[in-house]
């Protein structure tokens, strides 16, 4: 009776123990819980590529800022009409790809030539003018900044304090170098605000970008630190800046000759030739033709 019963509980344990593996291996799936998670997934997946999206947009964004703000323009409306240029010169190729076929009855070919020629035009054109612009700022800002640290010496020496000095030069300098009237100006109304002259004066010298301007900041932060007299610091400041200026001035002056070798040697020779041996020349084939010897 024990044997038959022992056979008989093996036999049930076995048999819902392989219906319990059969269960979990092969059944189907909930379509509910299915579906629910096919959502979940979903909803991760694309709340995952709006990030990245919006982190890729951000960060794109960001680096035009940046070079909206080497370039001198500051505000907000300058980003969104850089952005409308930007937009427009991407939609132009199209437009005029169109207007090339129906208009000009031009082939599907050289329409796709003409198509992709102008898109890498009007996409090249943007971030050409922006180049551009950044390169005559920074270059306007290197001729004009000796001059203005010199005009700021004098202020400081006349009893101005350094914010003041700062919005007298930038008036003076209005009739000379808008970019630098704007930065100084620009940079007092930010110490009016609320910034430390010391954020002020590395903001300015990240927008202007440029080395003279970067060598005056930090010699102003380093006299506010050490407690030396500012007007003698930016005395020397201004002295290196002039020397610099002259030695610049000198090494343009001896690049000269050598940058005249080429418009000599391909368009000026060639001329002089012409006109020196031009009438020799035709004297010597009228002689060769008369003789009959043969040119």
């Amino acid at each position: 009776m024990d044997g038959a019963l022992t056979v008989v509980l093996t036999f049930w344990t076995a048999f819902f123990t392989f219906i319990s593996a059969m269960e979990l291996l092969f059944r189907d799936q909930d379509p509910v819980a299915n579906r629910l998670e096919n959502a979940t997934r979903l909803q991760k997946s694309q709340e995952l590529s709006i990030v990245t999206q919006t982190m890729q947009e951000n960060e794109h964004i960001t680096q035009i800022k940046r070079k909206l703000l080497l370039a001198g323009l500051k505000r907000k409306s300058d980003l969104s009409r850089f952005l409308l240029f930007q937009r427009v010169c991407y939609v132009m190729p199209f437009l005029l790809s169109i207007f090339m076929y129906f208009f000009f009855r031009t082939s599907p070919q050289n329409v796709l030539l003409l198509g992709i020629s102008f898109g890498v035009i009007f996409i090249v054109i943007p971030r050409v003018w922006l180049l551009h612009t950044i390169f005559k700022r920074r270059q306007e800002i290197a001729k004009y900044f000796p001059d203005t640290l010199d005009l700021l010496v004098v202020a400081l020496e006349a009893g101005l304090s350094f914010d003041s000095a700062l919005v007298r030069v930038g008036e003076e300098q209005r009739r000379v170098s808008t970019q630098i009237s704007r930065e100084l100006l620009f940079t007092n109304h930010q110490i009016l605000v609320g910034k430390s002259r010391e954020e002020a004066l590395r903001a300015f010298a990240k927008r202007c970008f440029v080395e003279e301007v970067d060598s005056f900041v930090r010699a102003v932060l380093q006299a506010n630190k050490l407690g030396s007299s500012l007007v003698k610091t930016l005395r020397i400041q201004a002295d290196a800046l002039r020397k610099k200026r002259k030695q610049n001035i000198q090494a343009q002056i001896l690049k000269a000759p050598v940058k005249l070798i080429f418009p000599l040697l391909f368009f000026i020779f060639p001329t002089l030739l012409v006109i020196i041996l031009g009438p020799s020349l035709v004297q010597i084939f009228r002689y060769l033709k008369v003789t009959g010897v043969p040119s």
